[in-house]
């Protein structure tokens, strides 16, 4: 169906944790990647300990930037990564209900 999950990731120098989540085109628009992304994103902050999580999406993909903002992300700037532009969307710890 796809994969989710947290890896690190270098951003202007900087390490971050990143949720990156990509599921085949048959599952899109179900609410798979949503959910698996708030598991990724409570699983970095209340078992690995994480204060910061990141994810680095492409300006032009809207859908993933619309689930990025369902989990909780904000956008924080636009990185040139991977030899293109990238959204990066970020939310701390503190800002997540629990």
């Amino acid at each position: 169906m796809g994969q989710c999950g947290l890896t690190a990731q270098e951003v202007e120098g900087e390490k971050e944790i990143e949720i990156g989540y990509l599921l085949l085109r048959k599952f899109w628009g179900r609410g798979f990647a949503t959910e698996a992304a708030i598991a990724a994103r409570d699983y970095g902050f209340h078992t690995f300990g994480y204060e910061r999580l990141v994810s680095l999406i492409d300006t032009g993909n809207r859908a993933s930037r619309r689930v990025a903002e369902k989990v909780g992300l904000t956008l924080e700037k636009e990185v040139w990564k991977w030899n293109k532009m990238v959204c990066v969307y970020a939310i701390n710890k503190g800002s997540v209900a629990t």
